[in-house]
């Protein structure tokens, strides 16, 4: 899927202000609150009033189809009364929706709410706080996809890393969701 309205949501951004836009999306029966990392170039999908969220990662202007966990598809189509998934009919809308997108700069509460639907299976400590020395361990890695993208875990993977949740957020959590890579060599690791 290409998203031609990408540069000028963010130019917009840029323009604003902004690092990590924060809106909602009216998708068909479903509000979503989404973030988006101008830097990383990344979604963070929250449906209001249930306990699912998806993230969605940019290569420049594309983005895959895939949905990385089966309760945020599944809610997709109950979204649209539809009984079968079609990840394009959603970005196609989000797409043509970002030119006109009311957005501000996330705050730490908006995080917050965001990522505390974004796990599939939900659990106190959802926060990111540091980066650790170690294997990324199964459950971590679905973790992470999930609230951080596939990339991060890719990039753990590469540097022997696993990244520490907290039960609440930090100055630090939202600032890896505005770029990961810089947080971790502004901070490095910690024990």
């Amino acid at each position: 899927m290409k998203f031609t309205n990408i540069s000028v949501f963010e130019d917009r951004m840029i323009n604003q202000g902004v690092t990590v836009a924060f809106f909602n999306f009216q998708y068909h029966n479903c509000v979503i609150e989404t973030a988006y990392s101008r830097n990383q170039k990344k979604f963070l999908f929250a449906f209001v009033d249930h306990n699912i969220g998806f993230t969605c990662s940019l290569n420049g202007e594309y983005a895959s189809g895939y949905i990385n966990h089966k309760a945020a598809v599944e809610q997709l189509m109950l979204c649209r009364n539809h009984d079968r998934y079609d990840p394009i009919h959603f970005y196609e809308l989000l797409n043509s929706y970002l030119p006109n997108a009311h957005f501000a700069q996330i705050n730490q509460q908006q995080y917050r709410d965001v990522a505390g639907h974004a796990v599939s299976n939900f659990e106190d400590r959802i926060f990111f706080n540091h980066w650790r020395r170690a294997n990324i361990s199964e459950n971590q890695k679905q973790k992470t996809i999930e609230l951080m993208g596939y990339e991060v875990v890719e990039f753990c993977e590469q540097n022997n890393l696993t990244p520490v949740f907290f039960p609440y957020p930090t100055d630090r959590t939202l600032a890896v969701f505005e770029d990961f890579q810089a947080d971790y060599v502004g901070f490095g690791l910690r024990q």
